[in-house]
């Protein structure tokens, strides 16, 4: 009887181990996401509600025994990450503050890695500037911040060039500021597509506030010349065919301009196709054949593209009555710039 206690004793320690290593690989497994592939959107959002409400559950199941665990703050960090895909997804912002909420005090947690209160800052700051979408403008200073704070404090952390090339992208209308951030961007980054990225954002901000002189054959058989254009407001519009967010954008767009004076106003639009019949197609779904286009099929190559540094899909240029380049990126304040601009 001893021989058998003395042998239950021994092995409670293993048995223990081996649960809280199950626990943990039962969770780790969920990261990947729900195994069932939907047939709808709805079937989709079903799918994830589920995924999301079993990670939930291990999470803090896994907390609740094993407090202590040196684990326990990867646990906290994926429980938050839960929250504000649950709440982004049901657009429920309660829960995404609530990450914010999680992610901050995990942030300040003491004895632990400075890369993990990084991990955690970082989730807190992207969180922040994604919850701001549609208030970008109104909330400028408050992202900016949020970005330059994280550099301040991590400051050897990798992530934190793309959290001031990501702030800068909302600061066209503050082109001083917007090349304050992407300097700052470029010192610090030892990234090359994010080096790619930022030089092809000063390229574009270069082109701001001056004259601008571009000239291209286009597909309607014509040339279109910004120079001939003197006396009118020109939108130029560089898009794609086979870019969900392009056509997204271009159904809001179509509707637009039918409501916009029609004097004085020209559109154009730049292809970064690669495939023709698919551009002809989407410009006669959105009756925009009349729009003097370019198209090469050289795709993000486009001769009259790259040189202006577009590395985004729609990208919207405005040109005033004088030619004068005034606007680089008017994918959400289209409609306000155009009107502005007939008026002058």
């Amino acid at each position: 009887m001893k021989i058998l206690l003395l042998a239950a004793l021994l092995l409670t320690p293993l048995c223990a181990r081996a649960g809280v290593e199950d626990d943990w690989a039962a969770i780790v497994a969920l990261d990947s996401g729900p195994v069932k592939k939907p047939s709808s959107r709805e079937e989709a959002q079903l799918l994830a509600r589920t995924h999301f409400a079993k990670h939930q559950a291990l999470i803090e199941k896994f907390l609740a025994n094993y407090p202590n665990d040196p684990r326990a703050f990867d646990a906290r960090l994926r429980l938050a990450a839960i929250l504000a895909a649950r709440g982004k997804m049901d657009n429920v912002q309660k829960e995404v503050d609530e990450a914010m909420r999680m992610l901050a005090v995990l942030e300040k947690t003491s004895g632990v890695p400075a890369e993990k209160r990084a991990d955690a800052g970082f989730r807190r700051v992207s969180l922040f500037m994604q919850s701001m979408l549609g208030r970008e403008s109104e909330m400028r200073g408050s992202i900016v911040d949020s970005a330059r704070n994280f550099v301040a404090k991590y400051p050897a952390d990798r992530r934190g060039p793309r959290l001031l090339a990501e702030a800068a992208t909302i600061c066209d209308n503050d082109p001083s500021l917007k090349r304050e951030l992407l300097n700052a961007a470029k010192a610090l980054s030892k990234e090359e597509t994010l080096n790619h990225r930022i030089a092809d954002d000063l390229v574009r901000l270069n082109l701001l506030d001056k004259p601008f002189h571009l000239k291209f054959p286009t597909v309607q058989g014509g040339t279109f010349d910004t120079s001939a254009q003197k006396g009118n407001v020109v939108v130029l519009i560089f898009w794609s065919a086979e870019s969900p967010h392009s056509l997204m954008w271009m159904q809001t767009f179509r509707r637009t301009v039918d409501q916009l004076p029609k004097t004085n106003l020209r559109i154009a639009t730049v292809s970064l196709d690669t495939n023709k019949s698919a551009l002809s197609q989407r410009m006669k779904e959105f009756q925009m054949e009349s729009w003097p286009t370019n198209y090469d099929g050289r795709g993000w190559d486009s001769s009259v593209a790259r040189p202006l540094g577009i590395n985004a899909l729609p990208t919207v240029f405005i040109l005033d009555k004088e030619g004068t380049l005034r606007a680089i990126n008017a994918r959400d304040n289209h409609d306000l710039w155009i009107r502005k601009l007939l008026r002058e």
